[in-house]
């Protein structure tokens, strides 16, 4: 398994694990949450999408039965259905992936074979050039932060300068989305806190570049205000994973003790 080891402005030894899903993040060894963990389960649906998924399936499960279908016919359509919903899913997460990884590439002026296929060539066409448009210069890419203040850990896309800033630094994140959501200034905001806390780079600016599937849609980016609030709406993420876990303990011990007091009246 690959990992990325680097070090902070405080010596902090920081590991990075891209395909680790459960402990992404290690910082002097113990695991830490990242950034858009922590985010992303307040705004990417979580069990709420799990639901609103779920009912789609029931509904086709009441239809066919409805339709007077075989019970295996139904079943059948169904495992098809999802089996679809979890292709689609999986070639969204793939193309903002490799789009990502090519755009990376390119902005640190590596060489970079054109993509085949749609639509991640038209992507990566547009963003060639629309980024030889803009003048930025690449201070870092793809780097591992922490923060030991939020506790949590988290990889930018990118820092870069530009003339009209006089020596400034941004703060850009690239996202394949179809629209700016409100998780993206609260992740950017985030980020700028654990960059600055990281290291010496101060930022002054953050920006969102909207890189869109959608052939007739050109990229834009979207600069977002320095403002308090964006870093409080993290916090507050984190309080309700806090008081998640919380009431997850607190649960278990109430129906342990429920249990021992039902068996005690045996």
């Amino acid at each position: 398994m690959t990992v990325i080891k680097s070090r902070d402005k405080h010596n902090n030894l920081i590991e990075f694990r891209p395909n680790d899903n459960k402990s992404r993040y290690k910082v002097n060894g113990s695991i830490k949450p990242g950034v858009t963990g922590l985010i992303g389960k307040r705004f990417a649906g979580g069990g709420l999408m799990w639901w609103a998924e779920n009912c789609v399936y029931k509904a086709i499960e009441q239809i066919g039965k409805i339709d007077k279908m075989p019970i295996d016919q139904i079943q059948q359509y169904r495992s098809k259905v999802e089996a679809r919903v979890k292709e689609i899913q999986a070639e969204a997460r793939d193309i903002g992936s490799m789009m990502h990884s090519i755009a990376e590439d390119y902005i640190n002026g590596k060489e970079v074979i054109e993509p085949a296929t749609e639509p991640l060539k038209t992507m990566f066409n547009k963003f060639k050039t629309w980024w030889d448009s803009k003048g930025f210069k690449v201070i870092a890419t793809e780097t591992t932060c922490y923060s030991e203040e939020l506790d949590v850990c988290g990889t930018f896309d990118a820092i870069v300068t530009h003339k009209k800033w006089k020596g400034k630094h941004g703060l850009l994140d690239f996202k394949t989305s179809k629209d700016f959501f409100i998780d993206q200034p609260i992740q950017i905001s985030t980020y700028r806190k654990l960059v600055e806390d990281s290291t010496n780079i101060k930022i002054s600016y953050l920006g969102i570049v909207k890189i869109p599937k959608e052939p007739n849609e050109d990229i834009s980016i979207r600069f977002f205000d320095m403002k308090s609030k964006w870093l409080k709406a993290f916090k507050a993420c984190q309080y309700l994973q806090d008081l998640e876990r919380d009431f997850a303990t607190e649960t278990r011990e109430y129906n342990k003790q429920s249990k021992e007091k039902k068996n005690a009246k045996k």
